[in-house]
């Protein structure tokens, strides 16, 4: 009979070549364990990455949409709440000459016009108001506030309106400067002529945030603040019945320009119910396109925990019959 047998330095390399072995198993398959990821893609996915690659590239496209879109959708929640209270005061304004006009005298005529002027203030506040940095009625220059301030619009007016001594005379006047390029675009607005471009926030989507503080519906809220704020403006020398007349007519004026900024308003929900639902399909393709990935690139965490401690066990068996071997000796042999 013929015996195979290995000599000790033999014996002691293969101890030492399965025990490097298994302790690098165990550590592979312990870091799949942990991260959920297959160590060996190269073996998992049979050398071809370019499913994998297409899968990634499309979920990074999903990605920078999904930050487009936030961006946009917090550009779009400003600008609506920006809107709303300007709209909100046109309204609130407009009701209160509406529920003294029976009874209007020049006092409360002067009262309207100063509240007017405190309006118009806010209302140019807000229409330069900035997110994130950048203005948002400005056009392209997001680094400008597009409006100087209510001063300065007060001033032009005064000198344009001077001399005037009718009420129509005086709101055709303005009118008629707000609608010249020469007036209130010139004098007022300090932003750009050219409106933001559309911005891809899915497959497919764009959306356009183009209202500028230079915008005729805008810039009528403005107009209808004038009108009622030159019934305060001793330095014109109006007559009473005039100071009342154009707080009158300014109850119109501010009704119209109400309607508009509620349109306005609309515009800017229509693109922010666009843009939630562009959100959600993109959500949902990232969430579909992430499962298919996972399971190309996943570990099965049974699969993996039952060969761990399958390799854990033949360690210990190793370390077994390697400190068994270590204690053989002749004498023990032949004893």
């Amino acid at each position: 009979m013929i015996l195979n047998s290995y000599g000790d330095m033999a014996q002691h390399l293969f101890l030492r070549s399965r025990n490097t072995e298994l302790q690098n198993n165990i550590t592979t398959l312990s870091e799949e364990f942990a991260t959920g990821k297959s160590a060996n893609l190269v073996e998992r996915l049979g050398g071809d990455f370019t499913y994998l690659a297409d899968l990634e590239n499309n979920l990074n496209r999903i990605e920078s949409y999904m930050v487009a879109n936030g961006e946009v959708q917090l550009f779009a929640t400003t600008t609506q709440g920006s809107l709303e209270k300007v709209q909100n005061q046109v309204q609130a304004m407009r009701n209160d000459i509406l529920t003294l006009s029976p009874a209007m005298d020049v006092g409360n005529a002067e009262q309207f016009g100063s509240q007017a002027k405190q309006r118009m203030s806010s209302a140019i506040n807000l229409l330069n108001t900035s997110v994130g940095g950048r203005t948002i009625f400005a056009g392209t220059a997001t680094d400008t506030k597009p409006l100087n301030d209510s001063g300065t619009l007060m001033s032009a007016i005064l000198t344009e309106v001077s001399g005037l001594t009718t009420s129509n005379d005086i709101i055709q006047a303005v009118k008629d400067w707000f609608d010249d390029p020469a007036g209130f675009d010139t004098v007022m607005y300090k932003g750009s002529a050219t409106s933001l471009q559309p911005v891809t926030v899915g497959e497919g989507e764009q959306v356009t945030l183009g209202i500028r503080a230079d915008d005729d519906n805008v810039k009528h809220a403005l107009q209808s603040y004038v009108i009622t704020a030159l019934a305060d403006e001793p330095s014109l020398g109006l007559a009473e019945d005039v100071q009342i007349d154009l707080v009158l007519q300014a109850s119109s004026e501010l009704s119209e320009s109400e309607d508009r900024l509620i349109q306005l308003q609309a515009d800017v929900g229509f693109i922010e119910g666009q843009l939630e639902a562009v959100n959600t399909r993109n959500e949902a393709s990232k969430t579909s396109l992430s499962i298919v990935k996972n399971n190309l690139v996943s570990a099965d965490p049974y699969e993996t925990y039952t060969r761990l401690q399958e390799a854990q066990t033949q360690l210990e068996g190793l370390y077994t019959v390697t400190a068994r071997s270590s204690q053989l000796s002749l004498l023990n042999y032949i004893s």
